[in-house]
This record gives structure tokens, sequence and C-alpha cells, in this order.
């Protein structure tokens, strides 16, 4: 089968090097779609919904492609959490994490338009931080690292000393389950390797 248009509905730079990693010939189109965390009560149902909207909302420019899009959220104490909007909220989230467990969830959706197939999942993990002090999240924060990151911290960047714990799919907490997303691929067909 002759190699497929791929585009990465996405402007993540994390998700971009995922695909890359994998040997994946792709390019990348933003989504537009204007996200409703309102859309679906249970977190597992809205990150598939928000990641299925992103890539139907690029894959209607298309019309023989293999669309791939993502949301990732993360969870603590069962409310979601989002980039921080300033140091200060950096700052609280990174204390709520100090010597505890959060759950990140990446929902993925793939669309074949050409054949019709839509493929919609989640991945997951969770996280558990060590005992962070005053002066390290401090720090951390300095960096500047945590303000354009999801929960305030990026786990493959400086926070990676932080983490005590890992139960379950690593590559969901950079913001793709890799494992599914090649595995679908290779039933559309699609080369990887």
């Amino acid at each position: 089968m002759p190699n497929r248009k791929i585009i990465l509905a996405s402007k993540s730079p994390r998700r971009k090097e995922l695909l890359e990693q994998i040997g994946l010939r792709f390019e990348v189109r933003e989504s537009e779609y204007q996200e409703d965390m309102k859309a679906k009560d249970d977190p597992y149902k809205l990150v598939k919904f928000l990641a299925l909207q992103k890539t139907k909302d690029v894959a209607r420019h298309y019309d023989n492609a293999i669309i791939i899009g993502a949301d990732t959220f993360i969870i603590y104490k069962n409310n979601f959490i989002g980039k921080p909007k300033n140091k200060a909220e950096a700052k609280n989230i990174l204390k709520n994490f100090s010597g505890n467990e959060h759950s990140v969830i990446t929902g993925f959706a793939i669309i074949d338009t050409k054949n019709n197939i839509t493929v919609n999942n989640f991945g997951q993990a969770k996280v558990k931080f060590k005992k962070l002090s005053d002066q390290e999240i401090k720090d951390y924060i300095a960096t500047e690292e945590p303000l354009d990151k999801a929960g305030g911290y990026a786990i493959q960047g400086k926070a990676g000393g932080f983490i005590e714990s890992i139960n379950g799919d690593y590559y969901s907490i950079i913001g793709l389950p890799l494992n599914k997303v090649y595995c679908e691929l290779k039933k559309m067909g699609i080369s990887v390797l």
C-alpha cells in the first residue's frame, strides 16, 4: 500500500516528537476547534470527545488522509488541572502534587478520511510526586518550564527528578499513548518503522 498522507491535528511539540520518534512522516495542521470543557461530565468521555472534535475539525479539509488528534488532562482529587495561568497558580498546583498522586489521561482520535474509519480511545497513567520543598518549587517555577504545561510540569523535562513513580502509560503523560496509536495505524495499513 502506498504511503498515505498523515496529518497531526496538534501544534504540540511533544506530540510531534513522539510521532517522529517512531519514524512516522506527517504534516501538522492545528485544529481550530474551541474546547468545551463542559461537553461531558465524565473526564474519560470528555478527553475522548475533545480529541475527536479536534481531529474531525482537521479531517474535513482532506478526502484521502489519516488525521491524528489528541487532548491531555490531569486530574487531581476529581478536579481538572490545566496549564497554570501564572506563577502563583503553578506554585499552588505543585504544592498539591507534592507527595501525592494524580492521574494523567490522554484521549486520541485517528480518522481515515478515505476509508471512513474513526478510532477514538485514551491512555492513562498515575503519577506520584516526591515531597517537594518550597525551594524546589520556587526554583522550578523560575525556569518557566511549568507555565505552558498542563499540570504545571514536564515529566520529560526538569521535573523528571520529582517523579517518585508512574503506574500506566508513560507516553500518555507526555501527550500521546504511542503504543495504542502505533497499533491503530498498523491496522490501517500504515508502515510506521
